[in-house]
C-alpha cells in the first residue's frame, strides 16, 4: 500500500503516461489501473506487465482504497466529477486517508477543479492537486510532459512537494514541473498556455499560407522565422504547413495528434476563464471559429487541428480526393 499507485483513464494520453509510471516506478510496487474499456486495461497489462505488478480495479473507489497516490486523466468535467464524487463508486467513497495524494491531470474548467478538490479535501479523502499537462501524445510517450500544479510548492509543505515531484518525474521532465500556487491555478496556467498556443496555430497557418502564395519556399520561410520574433513552439514542433517539418501531423496526412474538438474545448475553457475576470477574448473567439469550420466539415473533422490549413488554402477537396477512400 505504501508505494502503490492508481491510474484512472487510459486514453491516448493516459495510456502512455501510465506506461511510463509502470516502467519507472519501483518494480516491487503495484500499479492499479481503471478505464471504462476493460480491453484497454488488458492490452496495457500485456504491454507493461513485465515491468511489475498491474491490477485492474473495479471502480474509482477500489483504486483509491488500493493506492497511496492516484493519478487521473479524463476527458471532461463530468467525468472528473463522477470519478471523484460519486457517493457509491467514486474516490470520495474510499473514506478518509491523511496520506493519500490525488493528482488530477485532466484539462477541465477551473470552477469544477476547485469544487471537486475542495470536497475531496474537506472530506479528508486525499490531498487533491490539479496537475494538467502539456506536451501532447509525443510528450506523454517520451515521458517529457510539462506539469502545472495547483499547489504552492516548497514554501508550503516541502514533504508533499517532493512527493508530487517524485511521481510526476515518472511522466515528465523535472525542469518542467511548475508549482503555480493555490488550488485551480495549475489549470489556469494550462488553459492560458493552450489559449496562446492554439491561437498561435491559427496565426501561423494564415501567415505561412500567404508567404507560400507569394512564392517563398516553405523551408526558406521556416528558416527566416526560426530565431526571429515570429518563432514559436508551434512552428518548430507542429507547423501546419505540409513538408515544413518531418514530424508534424500536417506532413503526415494531418493524422490526428490534437483534434479540432479538443481545440474548441480548450479555447472555450480559455474564453470562459477570461470572462470570469473581465478580460475580452476576441482573438480566442476567432480561433474557435477557425477550428469549428474544420470540425464541422466531415472531410476534416477527424483530422489533426492543423487541418485548418486545408480550409485556409481551399485544399479540402484536393486532400480528400487524394486519400485512399476518397474522403
Amino acid at each position: 500500500m505504501a508505494t502503490s499507485i492508481g491510474f484512472i483513464g487510459l486514453g491516448n494520453m493516459g495510456y502512455r503516461m501510465a506506461g511510463n509510471v509502470r516502467t519507472k516506478m519501483d518494480p516491487t510496487s503495484t500499479l492499479h489501473i481503471l478505464d471504462i474499456d476493460k480491453s484497454i486495461c488488458d492490452r496495457f497489462i500485456n504491454e507493461y506487465g513485465s515491468f511489475g505488478s498491474i491490477k485492474i480495479g473495479n471502480s474509482a473507489k477500489d483504486i483509491a482504497q488500493s493506492s497511496s497516490t492516484i493519478i487521473s486523466m479524463l476527458p471532461m468535467d463530468k467525468h472528473v466529477s463522477s470519478v471523484y464524487l460519486d457517493p457509491v463508486n467514486g474516490i470520495i467513497a474510499a473514506g478518509p486517508d491523511p496520506d493519500r495524494l490525488a493528482l488530477e491531470c485532466s484539462t477541465i474548467s477551473v470552477p469544477t477543479a476547485q469544487a471537486v478538490g475542495k470536497e475531496i479535501m474537506d472530506a479528508g479523502v486525499a490531498h487533491y492537486v490539479d496537475t494538467p499537462v502539456s506536451g501532447g501524445i509525443m510528450g506523454a510517450g517520451a515521458g517529457t510532459l510539462s506539469f502545472f500544479c495547483g499547489f504552492p510548492g516548497p514554501a508550503d509543505r516541502d514533504d508533499l512537494t517532493q512527493r508530487i515531484k517524485s511521481i510526476l518525474d515518472y511522466m515528465g521532465a523535472s525542469e518542467r514541473i511548475n508549482f503555480c500556487g493555490k488550488l485551480g491555478n495549475g489549470l489556469v496556467s494550462k488553459i492560458v498556455n493552450n489559449y496562446i498556443g492554439l491561437s498561435n496555430l491559427v496565426i501561423a497557418s494564415e501567415g505561412l499560407s500567404f508567404g507560400l502564395r507569394h512564392g517563398v519556399d516553405i523551408q526558406t520561410l521556416q528558416q527566416c522565422i526560426k530565431g526571429s520574433s515570429g518563432d514559436s513552439w508551434i512552428l518548430n514542433n507542429a507547423s501546419p504547413a505540409p513538408g515544413a517539418i518531418p514530424k508534424s501531423p500536417a506532413t503526415n496526412g494531418f493524422r490526428p495528434g490534437f483534434t479540432n474538438a479538443l481545440c474548441i474545448k480548450d479555447l472555450t475553457l480559455g474564453v470562459e476563464a477570461a470572462k470570469e475576470v473581465g478580460i475580452p477574448t476576441k482573438m480566442g473567439e476567432l480561433a474557435i471559429a477557425r477550428y469549428k469550420q474544420s470540425q464541422d466539415d466531415p472531410r476534416t473533422s477527424g483530422l489533426d487541428c492543423s487541418s485548418i490549413w486545408l480550409h485556409i488554402n481551399d485544399q479540402v477537396d484536393a486532400f480528400a480526393n487524394s486519400q485512399p477512400n476518397g474522403h
